[in-house]
């Protein structure tokens, strides 16, 4: 749905009584209107009172009803139905909304007679921080804060990938979901469609470290790649900078939670085929419903089966992905939701190839973007992953609501593959080979326990939150390594699969981390909003080898945030805030002592902007992020290590998403990143910039559906620029990767708007420009995606 845009006038009607200004005709165009609310925690029938007002709306309900029901508080620009939903949360009761006129009602019980049907479900009526958004833009999160808060609100930077934008640019990987995402660097591995690598602010973030719906879900990045189906998901989520006050040992940079897609009030079923350069084909079904009349049950099945070749020689991938899951809805105030899900992929890793010949010069010309540097006899890979989970909620009263969240995935790895070493001969066309056998699982059990109190102290209003949080992760590997034939990168001829390969080693793992973490979000005078958090962690960590055995470690951290946002009149709401992280780091120096956590400390200040009367979020955020304790060498004691490294990002980011008009969307980023070296015991690395880092990246997006009316009505047009600078391809900084710059570009046609038939046509680098993605070595240099486009056919009814 787009927002209209118009002027309404306010009748409000309670037991009979009738309140407000006359109506106007623009009302009819006003049901996703932004407006400016600001409406305290009170008695639900004073508080209808006060939301007809701002609102427009004639609201309908018997005053008798609502005489003991409160109302929470809403405060902030949004569309009208959502600030409804926000203010009746609790409540025990819902409503429908026809043309100006809302009607309040009783959320139905399962004890009800059969006459007493489901909700009516009107768009926007239900936005939450963990359902669809209404187009392109998301106004609420709770990756940030762990609890259901407007964006506006947050002091960070959180940027959210909708359910429509997935639909709309069809992503094959998350990575590929976060092109335009300020912070981000996607891709930083080519064109991989079965691994998900990136960085955000300058670290390097671990698929073993994303989110699934706030838990983790993969055991470790040396099982292979997590590779989440991106159909799979109704949002992505992106918290950028330090944040361990809420998940423990992060990375600095940030987190991706990944909210999986649940099932719905109202019967939604699509059906999609897809087909695409290098025999892409896959088939999908996404189906949901209530299981009975009171919509106390409710399901959803989202399926896929992909197979598809790549970019690159003689590599063939297939994924096969099932998610069934379910909801409990007892009341208003209960809800218990069960989430399965299976994947399987096979395929090799597009690995990378020398610097000279793609981003350096060779005397032989360059490497082509198609080499296949393995063998088709030998390469191969199998990922797995089972995860079942499910996610509780009850609300006792208007004050305290308990939740806990369980998650628990099974992973199984196997691959054989082959890397380039380095030049065999002098005239660097013979490329020597170096051979990784590996097969291993792993087990992640999370669970997160959280009490919630909103609540007031004079003119300030409390969400405090407590938690518990305990996660066991544990995972074997056995790997064997060896020495390939070399390779002529040129003229290639594969057939030799005879490995020398060295004696097997085996490493497991465990690592158990229980946090406990305390959070205040307080709003004073309607006005400004101080978020404080804290939470302790104690880390296990039992490592075991072939080689050795090294001693359990045990780590204990404190890591705290503290924010200020002040929410104007006008929709400006400037920020400022602290936060950290920790990271555990296994080792022991010469003289025995056992690492600490290396640690990120960040300052930042922003400025958010909701326009009113706009369908719009605006944000600006200027970032210093430190992360010490890094492990470095130790000049004393070759082959042993010390915690003297640090590493500093700085930078500014730029993000807006706004909706023009109700037929236009356009989404817009820039990125300056300043990362450095700061410290460093190794010769010519201290003031270098990481690998794979640009300086710079901007992007933007424009959809645009045609005003017409007849066949054409349907027809919706879309295209965008993404440009990613130069960055540096070795720890030396010796030598850079070019800057680059990729058009996207979408054609769709719905033959009936918003549901029945649709075709559509997406490219991506429509160009075909030829460009490196990113080096991370002399022989690690890996080729950007070239053009590529799907057709789709999809029905949904």
């Amino acid at each position: 749905m787009r927002l209209a845009h118009g002027v309404v006038s306010s009748t409000i009607a309670i037991a009979g009584l009738t309140i407000g200004t006359p109506g106007n005709a623009a009302a009819q165009a006003g049901v996703a209107q932004a407006v400016s609310f600001d409406i305290p925690a009170q008695a639900l029938a004073d508080a209808l009172v006060i939301f007809g007002a701002q609102s427009g709306y004639q609201v309908t309900v018997d005053g008798a009803m609502i005489r003991a029901a409160r109302a929470s508080a809403v405060r902030g620009q949004m569309p009208a139905p959502r600030a409804l939903s926000e203010m009746l949360a609790g409540s025990g009761f819902t409503f429908d909304i026809s043309g100006n006129v809302v009607t309040i009602r009783p959320l139905p019980k399962a004890s009800d007679s059969a006459t007493h049907l489901a909700p009516v479900l009107v768009e926007g009526a239900t936005a939450t921080a963990y359902g669809p958004a209404d187009g392109y833009i998301a106004y609420r999160s709770a990756t940030a804060t762990k609890t259901d808060t407007p964006l506006i609100e947050v002091p960070a930077s959180v940027s959210i990938v909708t359910s429509e934008q997935i639909e709309t640019q069809q992503p094959k990987t998350v990575t590929q979901a976060l092109r335009y995402t300020p912070g981000v660097t996607s891709e930083v591995a080519g064109g991989q469609i079965i691994a998900d690598q990136l960085i955000i602010r300058g670290f390097q973030q671990g698929t073993g470290r994303l989110l699934r719906d706030g838990l983790r879900s993969f055991p470790s990045d040396y099982l292979g790649w997590d590779a989440p189906e991106p159909y799979g998901l109704e949002r992505i989520e992106v918290l950028r900078g330090a944040s361990s006050v809420l998940y423990g040992a992060s990375d600095p940079g940030g987190q991706i939670n990944l909210v999986t897609k649940r099932a719905p009030r109202a019967p939604l079923y699509q059906v999609q085929v897809q087909g695409g350069t290098h025999d892409y084909s896959h088939a999908a079904f996404d189906i949901g419903a209530p299981l009975d009349d009171a919509g106390v049950w409710s399901y959803r099945l989202t399926g896929l089966m992909r197979s598809n070749d790549v970019q690159v020689d003689k590599i063939h991938n297939e994924r096969t992905f099932i998610a069934p899951t379910f909801t409990w809805r007892p009341s208003g105030a209960t809800e218990f939701t069960v989430l399965t899900e299976y994947q399987k992929q096979t395929g090799n890793f597009a690995n990378a190839l020398p610097a000279e010949g793609t981003v350096l010069d060779n005397p032989n010309g360059r490497i082509p973007r198609h080499r296949y540097i393995g063998e088709p006899d030998f390469d191969r890979s199998v990922n797995e992953k089972t995860s079942v989970g499910y996610l509780f909620e009850h609300r006792f009263n208007d004050v305290f609501t308990v939740r806990q969240n369980l998650r628990y995935s099974h992973v199984r790895h196997s691959s054989d593959e082959l890397f380039v070493l380095g030049w065999a001969d002098a005239d660097k066309r013979l490329a020597s080979r170096f051979a990784d056998s590996r097969s291993g699982s792993g087990d992640v059990l999370a669970v997160d326990n959280q009490l919630q109190a909103k609540f007031g102290t004079g003119p300030v209003d409390h969400t405090l939150l407590a938690g518990l949080d305990y996660s066991r992760v544990k995972y074997s590997q056995w790997q064997q390594l060896g020495m390939g034939a070399p390779l002529d990168l040129f003229t290639p001829v594969y057939g030799n699969t005879d490995m020398m390969m060295f004696p097997a080693s085996e490493y497991r793992q465990t690592v158990q981390q229980t946090g406990l973490y305390l959070q205040d979000q307080l709003k004073l005078d309607k006005k400004w909003v101080v978020l404080l958090g804290g939470r302790y962690d104690w880390v296990r960590n039992e490592n075991t080898a072939t080689w050795a055995s090294a001693p359990v470690q045990n780590d204990e951290k404190f890591t705290g945030r503290a924010g200020l946002v002040y929410l104007s009149d006008t929709g400006l709401a400037p920020y400022i805030s602290y936060s950290e992280s920790f990271l555990p780091a296994t080792g022991r120096t010469f003289d025995n002592q056992v690492f600490k956590p290396e640690m990120g400390r960040q300052y930042e200040i922003g400025l958010k902007y909701e326009p009113p009367q706009m369908n719009a979020l605006y944000t600006l955020a200027l970032f210093d992020l430190t992360k010490k304790n890094v492990s470095t060498p130790d000049p004393a004691h070759p082959g042993f290590n010390i915690q003297e490294g640090q590493t500093r990002s700085r930078g500014v980011e730029l993000e807006a998403k706004v909706g023009l008009a109700p037929n236009l969307d356009v989404m817009a980023s820039y990125t300056w990143n300043d990362v450095k070296v700061k410290r460093s015991t190794e010769p010519g690395i201290q003031g270098n910039r990481p690998v794979r880092v640009p300086e710079q990246m901007a992007s933007v997006w424009v959809d645009y559906r045609l005003p017409v009316a007849g066949p054409l009505a349907g027809l919706r047009v879309g295209g965008g620029v993404r440009y990613v600078g130069s960055s540096y391809g070795d720890r030396e900084n010796t030598f850079k990767v070019p800057s680059y710059t990729v058009v996207d570009a979408m054609l769709r046609y719905e033959f009936t708007p918003g549901r029945g038939l649709a075709l559509s046509l997406n490219a991506s680098n429509l160009f075909d420009k030829q460009y490196v993605a990113s080096c991370y070595s002399m022989m690690g240099c890996q080729y950007g995606q070239g053009r590529t486009m799907y057709a789709t056919m999809e029905y949904a009814w």
